[in-house]
Protein backbone atom coordinates (compact mmCIF):
# COMPACT_ATOMS: atom_id res chain seq x y z
CA UNK A 1 0.00 0.00 0.00
CA UNK A 2 2.83 2.38 0.87
CA UNK A 3 4.58 1.67 -2.43
CA UNK A 4 1.38 2.31 -4.40
CA UNK A 5 1.03 5.90 -3.13
CA UNK A 6 1.89 8.31 -5.96
CA UNK A 7 4.75 9.94 -4.06
CA UNK A 8 6.35 6.57 -3.29
CA UNK A 9 6.21 4.91 -6.72
CA UNK A 10 9.50 3.81 -8.25
CA UNK A 11 11.50 4.92 -11.28
CA UNK A 12 12.19 1.42 -12.64
CA UNK A 13 10.39 -1.94 -12.53
CA UNK A 14 12.32 -5.06 -13.57
CA UNK A 15 10.97 -8.54 -13.13
CA UNK A 16 9.98 -12.02 -14.20
CA UNK A 17 6.22 -12.16 -13.49
CA UNK A 18 4.36 -15.41 -12.82
CA UNK A 19 3.51 -17.30 -16.01
CA UNK A 20 0.22 -19.12 -15.52
CA UNK A 21 -2.16 -20.04 -18.34
CA UNK A 22 -5.90 -19.64 -17.81
CA UNK A 23 -6.46 -23.37 -18.25
CA UNK A 24 -4.26 -24.12 -15.23
CA UNK A 25 -5.98 -21.66 -12.87
CA UNK A 26 -8.54 -22.84 -10.28
CA UNK A 27 -12.10 -21.82 -11.20
CA UNK A 28 -12.39 -18.94 -8.70
CA UNK A 29 -9.11 -17.50 -9.96
CA UNK A 30 -10.34 -17.83 -13.57
CA UNK A 31 -13.38 -15.71 -12.71
CA UNK A 32 -11.32 -12.94 -11.10
CA UNK A 33 -8.71 -13.07 -13.87
CA UNK A 34 -11.36 -12.70 -16.57
CA UNK A 35 -12.99 -9.72 -14.83
CA UNK A 36 -9.68 -7.91 -14.37
CA UNK A 37 -8.61 -8.65 -17.95
CA UNK A 38 -11.92 -7.36 -19.34
CA UNK A 39 -11.66 -4.17 -17.29
CA UNK A 40 -8.29 -3.41 -18.92
CA UNK A 41 -9.16 -4.40 -22.49
CA UNK A 42 -6.88 -7.46 -22.34
CA UNK A 43 -9.45 -10.28 -22.59
CA UNK A 44 -9.66 -11.82 -26.08
CA UNK A 45 -12.64 -14.14 -25.63
CA UNK A 46 -13.20 -17.78 -24.75
CA UNK A 47 -11.96 -19.06 -28.14
CA UNK A 48 -8.39 -18.38 -26.97
CA UNK A 49 -9.07 -18.30 -23.22
CA UNK A 50 -6.95 -21.36 -22.49
CA UNK A 51 -3.86 -19.57 -23.88
CA UNK A 52 -4.31 -16.28 -22.02
CA UNK A 53 -1.72 -15.81 -19.31
CA UNK A 54 -1.48 -14.16 -15.92
CA UNK A 55 1.83 -12.46 -16.75
CA UNK A 56 0.20 -9.72 -18.86
CA UNK A 57 -2.30 -8.81 -16.15
CA UNK A 58 0.50 -8.89 -13.55
CA UNK A 59 2.56 -6.39 -15.56
CA UNK A 60 -0.40 -4.08 -16.21
CA UNK A 61 -1.27 -4.12 -12.50
CA UNK A 62 2.33 -3.67 -11.33
CA UNK A 63 2.84 -0.67 -13.64
CA UNK A 64 -0.49 0.78 -12.50
CA UNK A 65 0.32 0.37 -8.81
CA UNK A 66 4.03 0.89 -8.45
CA UNK A 67 5.63 2.75 -11.40
CA UNK A 68 5.67 6.53 -11.50
CA UNK A 69 4.64 8.35 -14.67
CA UNK A 70 7.68 8.51 -16.94
CA UNK A 71 9.21 5.51 -15.19
CA UNK A 72 10.72 2.59 -17.16
CA UNK A 73 10.04 -1.12 -17.03
CA UNK A 74 11.49 -4.37 -18.36
CA UNK A 75 9.87 -7.79 -17.89
CA UNK A 76 10.63 -11.36 -18.91
CA UNK A 77 7.49 -12.77 -20.58
CA UNK A 78 6.29 -15.84 -22.49
CA UNK A 79 7.35 -15.48 -26.14
CA UNK A 80 3.75 -15.41 -27.50
CA UNK A 81 3.46 -11.89 -26.00
CA UNK A 82 5.44 -10.64 -29.00
CA UNK A 83 3.21 -11.80 -31.83
CA UNK A 84 0.15 -13.90 -30.91
CA UNK A 85 -3.36 -12.48 -31.50
CA UNK A 86 -4.55 -13.04 -27.94
CA UNK A 87 -1.90 -10.55 -26.73
CA UNK A 88 -3.08 -7.73 -29.04
CA UNK A 89 -4.73 -5.75 -26.23
CA UNK A 90 -1.62 -5.96 -24.08
CA UNK A 91 0.69 -4.94 -26.94
CA UNK A 92 -1.45 -1.85 -27.61
CA UNK A 93 -0.04 -0.26 -24.46
CA UNK A 94 -3.46 1.14 -23.49
CA UNK A 95 -4.75 -0.71 -20.43
CA UNK A 96 -8.12 0.88 -19.85
CA UNK A 97 -8.90 0.27 -16.20
CA UNK A 98 -11.92 2.58 -15.67
CA UNK A 99 -10.68 3.64 -12.20
CA UNK A 100 -6.97 4.08 -12.92
CA UNK A 101 -6.27 3.92 -16.69
CA UNK A 102 -2.69 3.22 -17.71
CA UNK A 103 -0.91 4.01 -20.94
CA UNK A 104 2.63 2.96 -21.78
CA UNK A 105 5.16 3.57 -24.50
CA UNK A 106 6.65 0.23 -25.51
CA UNK A 107 10.22 0.86 -26.56
CA UNK A 108 11.36 -2.55 -27.78
CA UNK A 109 11.75 -6.26 -27.14
CA UNK A 110 14.15 -9.19 -27.22
CA UNK A 111 13.03 -12.40 -28.93
CA UNK A 112 14.81 -15.25 -27.08
CA UNK A 113 12.97 -18.13 -28.76
CA UNK A 114 15.98 -19.21 -30.83
CA UNK A 115 18.36 -19.56 -27.88
CA UNK A 116 19.32 -23.03 -26.73
CA UNK A 117 18.92 -24.25 -24.11
CA UNK A 118 15.69 -22.44 -23.19
CA UNK A 119 15.66 -20.75 -19.80
CA UNK A 120 12.15 -21.97 -18.98
CA UNK A 121 9.76 -24.75 -20.02
CA UNK A 122 8.33 -22.25 -22.53
CA UNK A 123 10.22 -19.92 -24.85
CA UNK A 124 10.85 -16.46 -23.43
CA UNK A 125 11.05 -12.84 -24.50
CA UNK A 126 11.78 -9.51 -22.82
CA UNK A 127 9.72 -6.34 -23.27
CA UNK A 128 10.71 -2.74 -22.49
CA UNK A 129 8.71 0.46 -22.05
CA UNK A 130 7.84 3.59 -20.11
CA UNK A 131 4.68 4.67 -18.35
CA UNK A 132 2.98 7.62 -20.04
CA UNK A 133 1.80 10.70 -18.21
CA UNK A 134 -1.99 11.16 -18.21
CA UNK A 135 -1.86 14.84 -17.18
CA UNK A 136 -4.80 16.84 -18.48
CA UNK A 137 -3.90 18.95 -21.48
CA UNK A 138 -0.57 17.25 -22.06
CA UNK A 139 0.08 16.74 -25.76
CA UNK A 140 1.00 13.46 -27.37
CA UNK A 141 -0.03 11.27 -24.49
CA UNK A 142 -1.31 8.38 -26.63
CA UNK A 143 0.04 4.92 -25.91
CA UNK A 144 2.73 3.52 -28.22
CA UNK A 145 2.20 -0.13 -29.16
CA UNK A 146 4.97 -2.71 -29.01
CA UNK A 147 7.11 -2.10 -32.14
CA UNK A 148 7.33 -4.74 -34.84
CA UNK A 149 11.09 -4.33 -34.80
CA UNK A 150 12.71 -6.62 -32.24
CA UNK A 151 16.16 -7.88 -31.30
CA UNK A 152 16.54 -11.58 -32.08
CA UNK A 153 18.94 -13.59 -29.91
CA UNK A 154 20.27 -16.84 -31.36
CA UNK A 155 22.89 -19.32 -30.26
CA UNK A 156 23.58 -22.49 -28.32
CA UNK A 157 25.08 -21.63 -24.96
CA UNK A 158 27.70 -23.99 -23.54
CA UNK A 159 27.04 -25.61 -20.18
CA UNK A 160 30.25 -24.03 -18.90
CA UNK A 161 28.92 -20.51 -19.56
CA UNK A 162 27.69 -19.84 -16.05
CA UNK A 163 27.80 -16.03 -16.07
CA UNK A 164 27.11 -13.27 -18.59
CA UNK A 165 30.75 -12.69 -19.50
CA UNK A 166 31.05 -16.33 -20.56
CA UNK A 167 27.58 -16.67 -22.08
CA UNK A 168 27.53 -13.57 -24.28
CA UNK A 169 30.22 -14.99 -26.57
CA UNK A 170 27.83 -17.76 -27.60
CA UNK A 171 25.00 -15.38 -28.46
CA UNK A 172 24.32 -13.51 -31.69
CA UNK A 173 22.02 -10.47 -31.43
CA UNK A 174 20.53 -8.87 -34.54
CA UNK A 175 17.60 -6.69 -35.51
CA UNK A 176 14.55 -8.46 -36.91
CA UNK A 177 10.85 -7.92 -37.50
CA UNK A 178 7.92 -9.66 -35.83
CA UNK A 179 5.32 -11.32 -38.05
CA UNK A 180 1.77 -11.14 -36.76
CA UNK A 181 -0.86 -13.78 -37.51
CA UNK A 182 -4.17 -12.45 -38.73
CA UNK A 183 -6.29 -11.72 -35.68
CA UNK A 184 -9.35 -13.96 -35.84
CA UNK A 185 -9.64 -13.83 -39.65
CA UNK A 186 -10.42 -17.26 -41.05
CA UNK A 187 -9.88 -17.46 -44.77
CA UNK A 188 -10.21 -21.10 -45.78
CA UNK A 189 -13.53 -22.96 -46.14
CA UNK A 190 -11.62 -26.13 -45.18
CA UNK A 191 -11.38 -24.99 -41.56
CA UNK A 192 -14.86 -26.24 -40.68
CA UNK A 193 -14.41 -29.46 -42.64
CA UNK A 194 -11.38 -30.65 -40.68
CA UNK A 195 -11.83 -32.05 -37.19
CA UNK A 196 -9.66 -33.72 -34.58
CA UNK A 197 -9.64 -37.49 -34.26
CA UNK A 198 -10.91 -39.55 -31.35
CA UNK A 199 -9.25 -39.79 -27.92
CA UNK A 200 -8.69 -43.55 -27.73
CA UNK A 201 -7.28 -43.45 -24.20
CA UNK A 202 -6.31 -44.88 -21.78
CA UNK A 203 -4.33 -47.05 -24.14
CA UNK A 204 -4.38 -50.23 -22.02
CA UNK A 205 -8.16 -50.46 -22.44
CA UNK A 206 -8.15 -50.31 -26.23
CA UNK A 207 -4.84 -50.97 -27.98
CA UNK A 208 -3.97 -54.58 -28.76
CA UNK A 209 -1.64 -56.84 -30.69
CA UNK A 210 -2.99 -59.94 -32.34
CA UNK A 211 -1.23 -63.08 -31.15
CA UNK A 212 -1.12 -66.71 -32.08
CA UNK A 213 -4.07 -68.71 -30.79
CA UNK A 214 -3.61 -71.69 -28.48
CA UNK A 215 -3.20 -75.17 -30.07
CA UNK A 216 -6.93 -75.72 -29.55
CA UNK A 217 -7.65 -72.72 -31.75
CA UNK A 218 -10.52 -70.23 -31.56
CA UNK A 219 -14.05 -70.21 -32.79
CA UNK A 220 -14.64 -68.92 -36.28
CA UNK A 221 -14.33 -65.17 -36.75
CA UNK A 222 -12.38 -64.59 -33.54
CA UNK A 223 -8.83 -63.40 -32.88
CA UNK A 224 -6.58 -63.72 -29.86
CA UNK A 225 -5.35 -60.32 -28.57
CA UNK A 226 -3.08 -58.91 -25.89
CA UNK A 227 -2.58 -55.32 -24.71
CA UNK A 228 -0.18 -53.16 -26.68
CA UNK A 229 1.64 -50.99 -24.14
CA UNK A 230 3.51 -47.72 -24.36
CA UNK A 231 6.25 -46.11 -22.30
CA UNK A 232 4.17 -42.91 -22.42
CA UNK A 233 1.28 -44.33 -20.38
CA UNK A 234 0.52 -42.49 -17.16
CA UNK A 235 -0.48 -43.62 -13.71
CA UNK A 236 -2.62 -45.44 -12.75
CA UNK A 237 -3.02 -47.03 -16.20
CA UNK A 238 0.62 -47.95 -16.71
CA UNK A 239 0.50 -49.94 -13.48
CA UNK A 240 -2.31 -52.22 -14.70
CA UNK A 241 -1.34 -55.66 -16.02
CA UNK A 242 -1.72 -56.54 -19.70
CA UNK A 243 -5.17 -57.56 -20.79
CA UNK A 244 -5.47 -60.78 -22.75
CA UNK A 245 -8.34 -62.61 -24.42
CA UNK A 246 -10.21 -63.11 -27.67
CA UNK A 247 -12.70 -60.90 -29.49
CA UNK A 248 -14.78 -61.17 -32.63
CA UNK A 249 -12.61 -60.10 -35.55
CA UNK A 250 -14.97 -57.34 -36.74
CA UNK A 251 -14.32 -55.31 -33.58
CA UNK A 252 -10.56 -55.06 -34.11
CA UNK A 253 -9.95 -51.93 -36.16
CA UNK A 254 -6.82 -50.19 -37.47
CA UNK A 255 -6.08 -46.86 -35.77
CA UNK A 256 -3.86 -44.15 -37.23
CA UNK A 257 -1.65 -42.08 -34.92
CA UNK A 258 0.52 -39.10 -35.73
CA UNK A 259 3.54 -41.37 -36.04
CA UNK A 260 1.91 -43.30 -38.90
CA UNK A 261 1.67 -40.22 -41.13
CA UNK A 262 4.62 -39.11 -43.26
CA UNK A 263 4.42 -36.84 -46.33
CA UNK A 264 2.03 -38.41 -48.88
CA UNK A 265 2.08 -41.82 -47.18
CA UNK A 266 0.61 -43.89 -44.34
CA UNK A 267 3.26 -46.05 -42.67
CA UNK A 268 1.40 -48.92 -40.97
CA UNK A 269 -1.17 -48.65 -38.19
CA UNK A 270 -1.92 -49.89 -34.69
CA UNK A 271 -4.96 -51.95 -33.68
CA UNK A 272 -7.73 -51.22 -31.21
CA UNK A 273 -10.75 -53.07 -29.89
CA UNK A 274 -13.83 -50.85 -30.24
CA UNK A 275 -17.48 -51.85 -29.66
CA UNK A 276 -18.71 -50.54 -33.03
CA UNK A 277 -21.44 -52.70 -34.53
CA UNK A 278 -21.82 -52.52 -38.29
CA UNK A 279 -20.86 -49.18 -39.75
CA UNK A 280 -22.02 -46.71 -37.13
CA UNK A 281 -23.44 -48.16 -33.88
CA UNK A 282 -21.27 -47.50 -30.82
CA UNK A 283 -22.28 -49.90 -28.03
CA UNK A 284 -21.79 -49.70 -24.26
CA UNK A 285 -21.94 -52.32 -21.52
CA UNK A 286 -25.74 -52.20 -21.21
CA UNK A 287 -26.47 -51.97 -24.94
CA UNK A 288 -29.16 -54.39 -26.14
CA UNK A 289 -26.89 -55.81 -28.86
CA UNK A 290 -23.66 -56.30 -26.92
CA UNK A 291 -24.43 -59.85 -25.78
CA UNK A 292 -24.79 -60.93 -29.41
CA UNK A 293 -20.97 -60.90 -29.31
CA UNK A 294 -19.93 -62.87 -26.17
CA UNK A 295 -16.17 -62.33 -26.47
CA UNK A 296 -16.50 -58.59 -27.08
CA UNK A 297 -19.01 -58.35 -24.22
CA UNK A 298 -16.48 -59.89 -21.80
CA UNK A 299 -13.65 -57.69 -23.07
CA UNK A 300 -15.68 -54.45 -23.03
CA UNK A 301 -17.33 -54.92 -19.65
CA UNK A 302 -13.93 -55.68 -18.15
CA UNK A 303 -12.62 -52.46 -19.73
CA UNK A 304 -15.56 -50.54 -18.21
CA UNK A 305 -14.80 -52.06 -14.80
CA UNK A 306 -11.14 -51.00 -15.01
CA UNK A 307 -12.21 -47.52 -16.09
CA UNK A 308 -14.64 -47.13 -13.20
CA UNK A 309 -12.06 -48.37 -10.69
CA UNK A 310 -9.23 -46.10 -11.87
CA UNK A 311 -10.68 -42.95 -13.45
CA UNK A 312 -9.94 -39.61 -11.80
CA UNK A 313 -13.51 -38.32 -12.18
CA UNK A 314 -16.95 -39.89 -12.34
CA UNK A 315 -18.12 -37.35 -14.91
CA UNK A 316 -17.78 -39.62 -17.98
CA UNK A 317 -18.39 -43.30 -18.59
CA UNK A 318 -15.84 -45.15 -20.72
CA UNK A 319 -18.02 -44.87 -23.82
CA UNK A 320 -18.57 -41.15 -23.19
CA UNK A 321 -14.82 -40.67 -22.75
CA UNK A 322 -14.15 -42.53 -26.00
CA UNK A 323 -16.75 -40.50 -27.88
CA UNK A 324 -16.07 -37.15 -26.22
CA UNK A 325 -17.62 -34.39 -28.35
CA UNK A 326 -18.61 -37.11 -30.86
CA UNK A 327 -15.04 -37.36 -32.14
CA UNK A 328 -15.44 -41.10 -32.66
CA UNK A 329 -18.97 -41.29 -34.06
CA UNK A 330 -18.12 -38.43 -36.45
CA UNK A 331 -15.91 -41.05 -38.16
CA UNK A 332 -18.85 -43.32 -38.76
CA UNK A 333 -19.52 -44.71 -41.24
CA UNK A 334 -15.98 -44.39 -42.51
CA UNK A 335 -15.47 -42.39 -45.71
CA UNK A 336 -13.70 -43.95 -48.73
CA UNK A 337 -11.18 -41.07 -48.86
CA UNK A 338 -9.92 -38.88 -46.03
CA UNK A 339 -7.03 -36.43 -45.77
CA UNK A 340 -5.17 -36.44 -42.45
CA UNK A 341 -2.40 -34.24 -41.07
CA UNK A 342 -0.55 -34.15 -37.76
CA UNK A 343 -1.80 -31.72 -35.13
CA UNK A 344 1.76 -30.97 -33.99
CA UNK A 345 5.23 -30.88 -35.49
CA UNK A 346 7.79 -28.52 -36.93
CA UNK A 347 6.37 -29.18 -40.41
CA UNK A 348 2.86 -29.83 -41.69
CA UNK A 349 2.68 -33.51 -42.72
CA UNK A 350 -0.31 -34.94 -44.57
CA UNK A 351 -1.42 -38.17 -46.25
CA UNK A 352 -4.48 -39.76 -47.85
CA UNK A 353 -6.40 -42.51 -46.01
CA UNK A 354 -8.31 -44.91 -48.26
CA UNK A 355 -9.36 -47.45 -45.59
CA UNK A 356 -12.90 -46.57 -44.40
CA UNK A 357 -12.48 -48.98 -41.47
CA UNK A 358 -9.55 -47.00 -39.99
CA UNK A 359 -10.05 -44.87 -36.89
CA UNK A 360 -8.24 -41.51 -36.70
CA UNK A 361 -6.54 -40.71 -33.38
CA UNK A 362 -6.69 -37.31 -31.67
CA UNK A 363 -3.08 -36.62 -32.68
CA UNK A 364 -4.39 -36.06 -36.23
CA UNK A 365 -6.88 -33.78 -37.95
CA UNK A 366 -8.98 -35.24 -40.77
CA UNK A 367 -11.62 -34.45 -43.36
CA UNK A 368 -13.52 -36.35 -46.03
CA UNK A 369 -12.70 -35.48 -49.62
CA UNK A 370 -15.06 -36.01 -52.54
CA UNK A 371 -12.47 -37.14 -55.08
CA UNK A 372 -8.88 -38.32 -55.26
CA UNK A 373 -8.07 -35.13 -57.19
CA UNK A 374 -9.24 -33.03 -54.24
CA UNK A 375 -7.20 -35.21 -51.90
CA UNK A 376 -4.04 -34.75 -53.95
CA UNK A 377 -4.64 -31.01 -54.18
CA UNK A 378 -4.71 -30.81 -50.38
CA UNK A 379 -1.70 -33.11 -49.95
CA UNK A 380 0.36 -31.02 -52.35
CA UNK A 381 -0.50 -27.85 -50.45
CA UNK A 382 -0.14 -29.24 -46.93
CA UNK A 383 3.18 -31.00 -47.59
CA UNK A 384 4.68 -28.02 -49.43
CA UNK A 385 7.57 -26.41 -47.49
CA UNK A 386 6.24 -23.03 -48.53
CA UNK A 387 2.94 -23.62 -46.70
CA UNK A 388 4.70 -24.52 -43.44
CA UNK A 389 6.83 -21.39 -43.80
CA UNK A 390 3.75 -19.18 -44.21
CA UNK A 391 1.74 -20.98 -41.51
CA UNK A 392 4.48 -21.02 -38.88
CA UNK A 393 3.74 -17.53 -37.48
CA UNK A 394 0.12 -18.66 -37.02
CA UNK A 395 1.01 -21.67 -34.89
CA UNK A 396 0.96 -21.57 -31.11
CA UNK A 397 4.16 -22.76 -29.50
CA UNK A 398 5.94 -23.66 -26.34
CA UNK A 399 9.62 -23.80 -27.14
CA UNK A 400 9.07 -23.78 -30.90
CA UNK A 401 6.19 -23.24 -33.32
CA UNK A 402 4.86 -26.78 -33.47
CA UNK A 403 1.16 -26.75 -32.52
CA UNK A 404 -0.34 -26.81 -36.00
CA UNK A 405 -3.95 -27.61 -35.12
CA UNK A 406 -6.13 -25.53 -37.48
CA UNK A 407 -3.60 -22.73 -38.03
CA UNK A 408 -3.14 -23.74 -41.68
CA UNK A 409 -6.78 -22.89 -42.40
CA UNK A 410 -6.21 -19.28 -41.46
CA UNK A 411 -4.45 -19.11 -44.80
CA UNK A 412 -6.55 -18.33 -47.91
CA UNK A 413 -6.66 -21.93 -49.18
CA UNK A 414 -9.71 -22.17 -51.47
CA UNK A 415 -11.98 -25.15 -52.02
CA UNK A 416 -10.71 -27.40 -54.78
CA UNK A 417 -12.17 -26.32 -58.12
CA UNK A 418 -11.76 -28.95 -60.88
CA UNK A 419 -12.31 -26.21 -63.50
CA UNK A 420 -9.43 -24.08 -62.19
CA UNK A 421 -6.23 -24.85 -64.12
CA UNK A 422 -4.03 -23.89 -61.16
CA UNK A 423 -5.89 -26.22 -58.79
CA UNK A 424 -5.74 -29.05 -61.31
CA UNK A 425 -1.99 -28.59 -61.77
CA UNK A 426 -1.42 -28.63 -57.98
CA UNK A 427 -3.41 -31.88 -57.79
CA UNK A 428 -1.34 -33.38 -60.64
CA UNK A 429 1.89 -32.53 -58.82
CA UNK A 430 0.43 -34.03 -55.63
CA UNK A 431 -0.36 -37.27 -57.48
CA UNK A 432 3.13 -37.40 -58.99
CA UNK A 433 4.78 -36.89 -55.59
CA UNK A 434 2.48 -39.49 -54.05
CA UNK A 435 3.50 -42.07 -56.65
CA UNK A 436 7.21 -41.31 -56.26
CA UNK A 437 7.06 -41.66 -52.48
CA UNK A 438 4.94 -44.84 -52.68
CA UNK A 439 7.82 -46.53 -54.54
CA UNK A 440 10.47 -45.68 -51.95
CA UNK A 441 11.87 -48.37 -49.65
CA UNK A 442 13.05 -47.66 -46.12
CA UNK A 443 15.49 -49.55 -43.95
CA UNK A 444 13.93 -51.47 -41.07
CA UNK A 445 14.16 -49.74 -37.73
CA UNK A 446 13.96 -46.21 -39.09
CA UNK A 447 11.79 -43.98 -36.92
CA UNK A 448 8.96 -41.93 -38.37
CA UNK A 449 10.98 -38.79 -37.53
CA UNK A 450 13.88 -40.03 -39.67
CA UNK A 451 11.50 -41.01 -42.48
CA UNK A 452 9.85 -37.61 -42.43
CA UNK A 453 13.22 -35.90 -42.61
CA UNK A 454 14.27 -38.12 -45.54
CA UNK A 455 11.03 -37.39 -47.38
CA UNK A 456 11.30 -33.63 -46.84
CA UNK A 457 14.75 -33.72 -48.44
CA UNK A 458 13.35 -35.90 -51.22
CA UNK A 459 10.55 -33.40 -51.91
CA UNK A 460 12.96 -30.46 -51.95
CA UNK A 461 14.94 -32.16 -54.72
CA UNK A 462 11.81 -33.20 -56.66
CA UNK A 463 11.56 -32.13 -60.32
CA UNK A 464 8.25 -30.46 -59.43
CA UNK A 465 9.47 -28.67 -56.29
CA UNK A 466 10.11 -25.27 -57.86
CA UNK A 467 6.81 -25.20 -59.77
CA UNK A 468 4.82 -26.25 -56.70
CA UNK A 469 6.49 -23.60 -54.59
CA UNK A 470 5.52 -20.99 -57.16
CA UNK A 471 1.93 -22.24 -57.35
CA UNK A 472 1.55 -22.26 -53.56
CA UNK A 473 2.96 -18.74 -53.36
CA UNK A 474 0.50 -17.51 -55.99
CA UNK A 475 -2.43 -19.26 -54.31
CA UNK A 476 -1.69 -17.88 -50.84
CA UNK A 477 -0.83 -14.41 -52.07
Amino acid sequence: MWLSRAENRVDVLVGNPPWLSYRHMPSDMQTTFKEMMQARGLWKGFEVATHQDLSGLFIARAVQQYLREGGSFAFVVPNPVLDRPYWTGFRSGEWTDPDHPVKVNFTGSWDLRRLRPHFFPRAAAVIFGRRRSLAIGQQGNSAIALPRQTEIWTGKIAKSAVDWECAKGWITRKTGELRYPKDGLINSPYRDRFGQGASVVPKVLFFVREQTASPLGLGGGRVSVRSQRSALEKKPWKELPDREGSVEKEFVRPVLLGEHVVPYRIMGSDKVVLPIEGTNTLMHGEHDHLDRYPDLANWWRDAERLWDDNRSSERLSLTEQLNFRKKLTDHLPGAPLRVVYGKAGMYVTAALVDDPHAVIDHSLYWAKVATRHEGMYLLALLNAPRLTEVARPLMSYGKDERHIDKAVWELPIPDFDPTDAKHVRIAEIGEAEHQRIAELKFEGGKSYIQIRRTLRDFLLSSPDAEELDQLVTELLG
